[in-house]
């Protein structure tokens, strides 16, 4: 089955973006690698589900709003008239459980997710009421990662270990018919889906304080060999098409400042390099243009 990519989240983005331009903060460095280290788990644990044979719809990265009180699901498994519910923690070492908390073996407590699953199945079960809905939510803690290790794990289905992860995804094997609810309530989250989470955490950084350029898609180094056609990277000797190189850059602008106009000019000044023909081809082909003279911009086509 051809499933769509997950997409990254956008504060995600916004922190890849953002990292070989600005110096950022201890606590943004870990925040983006607790983001990065995320991702990279749920995407594993995609790519697990993905292998199934039919028979199931799958739901990623849901941000739903219930009373004003908004929740996450980081993957939804609607199968066998049942909606599977995964909290994917992508923990890396030594972790222990007690008194119903999860603590690092440095003693540190850190989230545990069947809390977090406690309080989201709550409230996505209050939701399927209000919508008309009676399928049984299964809410599940994934841990995906080899090098992840819990002493005195609770014994309990609600949480499966990479050791469990095989056997756990075997029981899906079998192709069973989607009914029409399923389908249907498939179709109602993704239209309640927010694209961007109320609960996201930007650090602070304005357009003077970056560093401008254009970086390497491999080592996210500064590009300075310009070719007619193409970019080299001085670093790892990436090369890539110019235009591919301005289009990804210009993306990069508009994660950061989604409120700011497309101009020749700013592009120019965002790409730090004697590149206005370029530039302009780039944008009249992905782009149209809007107004005329000075006040001139541009909107994705």
């Amino acid at each position: 089955m051809h499933l769509p990519a997950r997409k990254k989240a956008h504060e995600l983005q916004v922190y890849e973006a953002l990292i070989y331009r600005k110096r950022f903060s201890s606590k943004d460095k870990r925040r983006y690698r607790s983001l990065k280290r995320g991702y990279e788990g749920e995407v594993y644990f995609d790519h697990l589900l993905e292998q199934l044979p039919g028979g199931y719809i799958l739901l990623k990265d849901l941000c739903l709003n219930y009373n004003d009180r908004f929740f996450q699901i980081d993957q939804g498994l609607l199968y066998n008239n049942l909606f599977y519910m995964y909290e994917i923690k992508n923990y890396i070492g030594e972790y222990y459980d007690q008194d119903e908390k999860l603590y690092h073996i440095s003693e540190k407590e850190v989230d545990d997710p069947l809390i977090q699953l406690k309080r989201s199945s709550s409230l996505l079960r209050q939701l399927f009421h209000q919508l008309g809905f009676t399928t049984p939510i299964v809410p599940t803690a994934v841990f995906p990662n080899p090098e992840f290790t819990l002493f005195h794990a609770p014994r309990t289905d609600k949480i499966i270990l990479p050791s469990q992860l095989g056997q756990y995804i075997r029981q899906f094997n079998q192709t069973i018919p989607l009914s029409p609810s399923l389908q249907q309530l498939s179709d109602k989250l993704h239209s309640l889906n927010k694209k961007t989470s109320p609960q996201q955490t930007l650090p602070d950084y304005h357009y003077n304080e970056l560093k401008k350029g254009m970086r390497c898609p491999s080592c996210s180094g500064i590009l300075k060999d310009i070719a007619k056609n193409s970019c080299t990277c001085r670093a790892c000797g990436e090369k890539e098409n110019l235009q591919h190189v301005i289009l990804r850059n210009i993306d990069e602008f508009q994660i950061l400042f989604p409120n700011q106009k497309i101009t020749t000019k700013i592009i120019h000044d965002w790409c730090e390099m004697d590149l206005n023909w370029s530039i302009r081809t780039v944008l009249k082909k992905n782009f149209e243009k809007m107004g005329a003279n000075k006040g001139a911009y541009f909107v994705r086509k």
